[in-house]
C-alpha cells in the first residue's frame, strides 16, 4: 500500500466507494462507506467523511492525487460540478473538475456530469462509460434512474433517462399495489415475467389501469402476492425496453454496466424483446474511468 498513486472515489446519492490505484493504473485495495452525498449537508460533513474514508491513506503518499465522479459534484453535494455537453471525451471532462481543498493536504478533483439538450443529465455514469472502452452500440447503466447510451467512436451521441428504479420502489413502498404484496420478484417465474412484458408491449396508454389491475388480482385471489410481484417487475422492465426501444429502433443488442443482482433482469427483458444482451463489469468501467481522466487532469 505504500505505492498508492491515486486516491479516486464514487460518491453516490446513498454511499460511496474509495479506490486506491499503483501507477500503473491497478487497484490494490476498495473501501465502501454509506456516507452517501445526500445524507451531508455541509462543507465539514463531506470533509469528515472523506478524512475517514481514505485519510489514512492520504498520509501514505502526499502526493497522491484525489478524484471523484457522482452525486458529490451535485448542487446537492459538495460542491457543484456542472454539466459538460453531450458528446464529451474524457479530456473534456478533465478539463471541466472542480477542485475543493480537504482537510489531507491536497485538493479533491470532482469530475462533471453530462447533459443533453432535452433536457436529460448524468453524474456518474460518464466516468463508466469511459472507463468501459465502448465505441460504438448501445450501452445500458440501470439503477435508480436507468441510462441507455449510444455511443459513437467511443463518445456518447445521445442519451436516456428513464424513472425504473424509482418508480419500483414508489410503487413497492408507497402504493396499493405494494400494500398488497409482501414477497420479492422472482425471475425464474417466468411465466409471471413474460406476462408483465407482454402488459408493457400493450402499450403505455392502459398503464394506470394495469396497475390497478395488479393490486385486484390479489385482492380477488386470482394471482398470488408472488406471482403479481414478479408481474410488476416485468411490466416496469417491459415498459423501459418498449420506449427505449422506439427511440433507438436499429438496437440489436445492448451491453450493460449494472450490479450482479440486475444483470440477468434485463438478460431475460433483452431476450423477449428479440436482442442481445452483454454484462461489462461494473467495478471495472468505474475504475477505469476515474483513472482516465484522473490521468488528463492538469
Amino acid at each position: 500500500m505504500n505505492d498508492i498513486a491515486l486516491i479516486g472515489l464514487d460518491w453516490g446519492s446513498t454511499n460511496v466507494r474509495a479506490f486506491a490505484f499503483d501507477e500503473n493504473g491497478q487497484v490494490q485495495s476498495r473501501r465502501h462507506d454509506d456516507a452517501g452525498a445526500l445524507k451531508l449537508g455541509s462543507t465539514e460533513q463531506f470533509d469528515a467523511a472523506l478524512a475517514a474514508l481514505v485519510g489514512d491513506w492520504a498520509k501514505l503518499n502526499p502526493d497522491a492525487p484525489l478524484i471523484a465522479c457522482g452525486m458529490v459534484g451535485a448542487k446537492s453535494g459538495w460542491r457543484e460540478a456542472r454539466y459538460v455537453d453531450t458528446g464529451a471525451d474524457a479530456a473534456t471532462l478533465a478539463a471541466g473538475v472542480i477542485r475543493v481543498e480537504t482537510s489531507l493536504g491536497r485538493a479533491l478533483s470532482i469530475i462533471p456530469g453530462m447533459k443533453s439538450d432535452e433536457p436529460d443529465v448524468m453524474r456518474g455514469e460518464e466516468t463508466q462509460l469511459i472507463g468501459a472502452g465502448i465505441g460504438d452500440g448501445i450501452v445500458v447503466l440501470p439503477g435508480t434512474h436507468s441510462k441507455w447510451v449510444q455511443m459513437t467512436d467511443g463518445r456518447v451521441n445521445s442519451f436516456a433517462t428513464f424513472f425504473t428504479g424509482e418508480m419500483n420502489a414508489l410503487i413497492r413502498e408507497q402504493s396499493s399495489v405494494g400494500k398488497a404484496l409482501s414477497t420479492a420478484p422472482n425471475l425464474s417465474d417466468h411465466a409471471s415475467f413474460d406476462m408483465g412484458i407482454a402488459y408493457a408491449r400493450a402499450g403505455a396508454a392502459s398503464w394506470l389501469h394495469d396497475l390497478f389491475v395488479l393490486r385486484a388480482s390479489v385482492v380477488t385471489g386470482q394471482k398470488t402476492e408472488a406471482e403479481v410481484s414478479t408481474i410488476l417487475a416485468g411490466w416496469l422492465l417491459g415498459c423501459e425496453f418498449a420506449a427505449a426501444l422506439s427511440m433507438y429502433p436499429q438496437t440489436r443488442g445492448i451491453a450493460t454496466i449494472a450490479s450482479e443482482t440486475l444483470v440477468p433482469w434485463y438478460q431475460s427483458a433483452a431476450r423477449a424483446f428479440g436482442i442481445g444482451c452483454d454484462a461489462l463489469n461494473a467495478d471495472a468501467a468505474t475504475t477505469n474511468g476515474l483513472w482516465k481522466i484522473a490521468r488528463l487532469t492538469s
